[in-house]
């Protein structure tokens, strides 16, 4: 495969992409004063992935001339733009989920052509590298600590924002302009796909919502016992979902699911230096690289697996078991899952790309009145605690079900 201007092109659109994802959705639940105040500080970004989510789908069913997913991309491109330009407002994240969406959809109708499984890999990998690395860059762009810095004013315009933006329009006109992708394949999409690619955000936002609306039963050392229920009715929906789309399409929808179920990297954890974003970001392109050389999702996903499974070492000095996962796994892990289950339906590529940011109820997740305050006494015990074992092996059951059903699917007659 010889690397070309397109293959930038998605790589740095995909990027974009994951992070305008990632910045209308949540990773994780601050309780506040007030269930009104609560329902719009965690409804509202979880509506806005989901939102793009479908926008994205209904871009690669709908537009198939590639004058018009060529527009809708940079429609994209713009809306970000104004985002970022006019601050904070009360419809940015659905601003946010629609400029999403276009970007992301149109850049998977693009890759329909004969180049589709390197085409599609490149605009997967960039979005998985927005996804999990938003966090770390935000920690790194932010000098004070998040939970200060989100009640502080800040610019108006996010200049370095822009920058990326305009560089990636740069970038797509030159690739469209040079005829680098290719000549347009007119590739099949079946119902299913569509169905598929809608009711799973969808169904994700619902019982995101009943788990904001059952947030106020905590346990007495501040922890919801039954939060995993939530995220085990998701996991059954995504394989039911798999499993009902015709031959191996379904596979890259379990990689997504897994990931969502395995967590992403912390924000706070990694190191105030911005060359430590090279390690990731080099296991990430290692990993595409090697899922398309040698596509093997069940291996990916059982990676995955050791991720989720590392969560158990939370305290000191075993703690840094899980670190080291989560930032040395994880990325090569996550890409070599979608790389390996690539190329697939446009729909269920536009969905599984936006699942891991559209899904948010959670299967591992901290809890806490704030991010300061402990909700427990000051003396660590040097063990797990109960919780916690039951909450990853929960964790680690959801990703070995989407390995085992993948390992399925990938037995299926194409």
């Amino acid at each position: 495969m010889t690397f070309r201007i397109s293959h930038v092109c998605l790589l740095l659109g995909g990027f974009v992409a994951g992070i305008a994802l990632t910045s209308t959705g949540s990773g994780g639940f601050v309780f506040v004063v007030g269930r009104e105040v609560l329902d719009v500080s965690y409804l509202d970004p979880a509506a806005g992935a989901t939102l793009a989510a479908v926008v994205a789908v209904l871009v690669t069913v709908l537009v198939r001339a590639r004058r018009g997913l060529s527009a809708l991309s940079f429609a994209g491109l713009a809306l970000l733009g104004v985002a970022r330009s006019t601050g904070p407002w009360d419809v940015e994240m659905y601003l946010g989920g629609v400029a999403a969406g276009l970007l992301l959809g149109g850049l998977v109708g693009l890759c329909a052509t004969a180049d589709l499984a390197w085409l599609q890999t490149a605009l997967a990998t960039g979005v998985l590298t927005g996804i999990l690395l938003d966090g770390p860059i935000e920690h790194l762009r932010t000098s004070l600590p998040r939970r200060y810095a989100d009640y502080l004013p800040g610019p108006t315009v996010d200049a370095a924002a822009l920058a990326v933006l305009a560089l990636t329009a740069v970038v797509l006109a030159v690739a469209l302009r040079s005829g680098d992708f290719g000549e347009r394949a007119d590739l099949a999409v079946s119902r299913r796909a569509v169905v598929v690619g809608i009711v799973v955000p969808l169904v994700g936002l619902v019982l995101c919502r009943w788990f904001v609306h059952q947030a106020w039963d905590i346990g007495s050392d501040g922890e919801m016992r039954g939060r995993w229920v939530y995220g085990i009715v998701l996991v059954a929906v995504v394989i039911a979902a798999a499993l009902w789309l015709e031959h191996r399409t379904g596979i890259v929808l379990l990689a997504a699911m897994a990931l969502v179920a395995t967590g992403g990297i912390g924000r706070s954890a990694f190191p105030d230096s911005w060359p430590w974003l090279l390690v990731p970001a080099a296991l990430i392109l290692a990993g595409a690289a090697l899922g398309r050389r040698f596509p093997r999702p069940v291996f990916g996903i059982a990676a995955l697996a050791v991720v989720a499974a590392s969560a158990v070492f939370e305290h000191p000095p075993w703690d840094n078991l899980h670190l080291a996962a989560t930032w040395l796994l994880l990325p090569l892990a996550a890409t070599y899952t979608f790389a390996s289950s690539l190329p697939s339906s446009g729909p269920v590529t536009a969905a599984s790309l936006a699942i891991p940011a559209a899904l948010t109820v959670p299967l591992v997740a901290e809890y806490g009145w704030t991010a300061y305050t402990p909700l427990t006494g000051s003396e660590i015990p040097p063990w797990p605690h109960a919780w916690a074992w039951t909450s990853t092996g929960v964790s680690v059951a959801a990703v070995v079900a989407c390995g085992l059903t993948a390992a399925y699917l990938g037995r299926r007659r194409t």
